[in-house]
């Protein structure tokens, strides 16, 4: 009797237990659908959860800074990127490799400068013919959102109003003081200060403990480090030139390869600030059309989702 009992609390316990289940989701019970679209949809996420899904990234070349005016009149000031031959060189899964991710390459670079073994990389794939100048690995969340190899990654495969992140080395400025590396206000200006007024000040104690703490903020090498700014909006899109306006400043020098990823606190899918409320983004990548992705032709801009609500009239109660 005993024997049977724990049988079947043993079974009761496997048929509660979730083998599909991920952390960060939440465990949902069976439930019973009653029509064909709940039974299909059943175990997929609502929405596009930014913490846990990850899809594949894009290399931009930082062109510069320009304003751009909507259509309420409101000035952006923005960072152009421009995606150079952006293409999918290899997949990585995870019952094959370990992890799941994707190899983009992007640029292109002179046969006789790359060298043979990574010419013999690129063969294998079947970019030899065009190498590319730089090559990156996006980490993917799950196999379904791998494009194949040799696709195009054009600015399209972003959403305009979307929020995104930018990774790329900061712009060295060499050895700086305090002031400038750390914001330190300074000695003061008055007083009988001589020749100090750009001082650090006192940078540790005295007999006890008789030393600097490690890692105290001291003039030192400024820049040159990797920096990520995140929820950089998507102002517009160009599809013909492969371009993206973002709002705000991008790290790194002009002219200089960025990584854009989607933003992971604050990506604005399923709201009204990102084109047609979308709430996933395109997976794995967009639908492009030939003759407007890519074609090199301005005339194909895509403008972010405009406020309902005048910024320079807004309602009484709000300027009160």
């Amino acid at each position: 009797m005993m024997d049977e009992e724990m049988s079947k609390m043993e079974v009761e316990e496997e048929v509660k237990k979730y083998k599909d289940w991920k952390p960060g989701y939440r465990k949902r019970p069976l439930v019973l659908a009653h029509t064909l679209e709940a039974f299909e949809n059943e175990g997929k996420q609502a929405s596009w959860l930014p913490q846990l899904n990850n899809r594949c990234g894009a290399l931009g070349i930082k062109v510069g800074m320009m304003p751009i005016w909507d259509e309420w009149g409101e000035r952006h000031a923005c960072t152009v990127l421009y995606l150079d031959s952006n293409v999918v060189i290899r997949t990585f899964k995870e019952e094959d490799d370990g992890y799941t991710a994707v190899q983009i390459g992007a640029g292109e670079r002179k046969k006789k400068n790359v060298t043979k073994p990574l010419m013999g990389h690129y063969a294998k794939y079947g970019v030899d013919e065009q190498p590319p100048f730089t090559v990156r690995e996006f980490r993917v969340s799950h196999s379904e959102y791998l494009p194949e190899p040799g696709t195009n990654i054009n600015a399209r495969h972003f959403v305009p109003g979307q929020n995104v992140d930018v990774s790329a080395i900061s712009k060295g400025k060499g050895f700086q003081g305090a002031m400038k590396k750390w914001n330190f206000k300074g000695m003061p200006a008055t007083h009988g200060t001589s020749l100090s007024h750009r001082a650090l000040g006192s940078t540790g104690q005295c007999q006890d403990p008789g030393r600097v703490f490690k890692g105290k903020k001291m003039a030192g090498r400024m820049g040159g480090v990797r920096v990520t700014t995140q929820n950089l909006r998507i102002v517009k899109i160009d599809r013909g030139r492969n371009l993206l306006f973002l709002k705000g400043p991008v790290p790194g020098q002009k002219g200089e390869f960025v990584e854009i990823k989607d933003s992971v606190k604050k990506p604005l899918f399923g709201t009204e600030k990102v084109e047609g409320a979308a709430i996933f983004p395109p997976l794995p990548t967009f639908e492009y059309e030939e003759g407007v992705d890519g074609c090199g032709i301005g005339g194909h801009e895509v403008m972010m989702p405009q406020q309902d609500i005048d910024p320079f009239d807004p309602p009484v109660d709000e300027a009160a």
